[in-house]
């Protein structure tokens, strides 16, 4: 798989810490959009994602470490190309690409793009681990709609959709959904954390209860809108309220200390020119996120 070089990869990394070959970390930008039906332009967010990655200082505070070297590097694919593809054309080129480094062993970080796009990734990881695989779903919206203007394939449906394959769905941040999401008949397989009831307190060990949800191996999918306005005000689907950053942080560390995650996707950004912030707070999501997931002592191997 062709990689970006330097000037275009994440974190600006040079050859020898981005070499595929060497590192076991493989950002894959999908700018795919087709149904988004309220902001446009989130096919553009996995570029202003890389450009603002080469401001964030290599070292973590928090870890105290420069992250990508516990990993052996990063790796940036060349984005993938679309055209017209549909829904369904569109997943089994994602899930081909994810599926060709899973066979290297990597650990694949997927930059959307709309949320249909982490539909294919998550193929390729349950062909990989079956029933061993949980989907925790960081998001505003449940996306549990059997069709949205027509489209099964749409960002609405994504999780309706995944669960066709997957066994369980774990859903944190929800604040907006149809009445008829509750009535999906793979409802008793999804696990919803209302934002109310965390915001208010009425579910007051929401984390250890979410962990206790969750099967041994997570895949984490991120809809940008899951966190407050205030952290990433630039989404396709805006809501209010949401996560603050160290709120976001703190339970995303504990997931991973608790649960191997194997690998995530971060979708539904839609860049504003000239307003920097939220293209930098996501970049270091990634940077962060891949650091916490090496806290796992079994890390060193994403599919064993």
């Amino acid at each position: 798989m062709e990689t970006l070089g330097q000037n275009e990869n994440f974190l600006g990394l040079p050859a020898e810490d981005s070499d595929i070959r060497r590192a076991q970390v493989v950002i894959l930008p999908v700018p795919y959009e087709r149904t988004s039906s309220y902001v446009m332009g989130c096919f553009r967010g996995p570029k202003a994602i890389l450009q603002a990655s080469p401001q964030l200082e290599f070292y973590d505070e928090e870890l105290q470490c420069e992250i990508y070297r516990l990993c052996g590097g990063i790796a940036t694919a060349k984005p993938l190309q679309f055209v017209s593809e549909a829904g369904p054309e569109a997943t089994e080129r994602i899930r081909r690409a994810v599926a060709e480094l899973l066979d290297l062993d990597k650990f694949v970080v997927c930059l959307g793009g709309e949320h249909t796009s982490c539909l294919g990734a998550l193929k390729a990881y349950h062909d990989r681990l079956g029933d061993r695989l949980s989907v925790l779903q960081l998001d505003a919206h449940s996306d549990l709609r059997e069709s949205y203007l027509g489209n099964p394939y749409s960002h609405a449906s994504v999780m309706a959709r995944a669960l066709e394959f997957v066994p369980a769905v774990v859903q944190v941040g929800i604040r907006s959904q149809d009445a008829r999401e509750l009535e999906h008949p793979a409802r008793d397989r999804v696990k919803t954390f209302y934002a109310f009831e965390i915001k208010t307190g009425r579910v007051p060990d929401w984390r250890r209860q979410v962990v206790e949800s969750l099967a041994e191996n997570v895949y984490v999918t991120i809809d940008a809108d899951f966190f407050d306005p205030s952290v990433v005000p630039t989404v396709s689907t805006p809501e209010p309220g949401g996560f603050s950053w160290y709120e976001a942080m703190e339970f995303l560390r504990e997931v991973a200390a608790a649960r191997k995650i194997v690998g995530f996707d971060v979708c539904e950004f839609s860049p504003i020119d000239g307003l920097h912030y939220p293209d930098f707070a996501l970049a270091r999501l990634v940077y962060k996120l891949i650091g916490y997931a090496w806290l796992h002592p079994q890390r060193r191997s994403v599919m064993r």
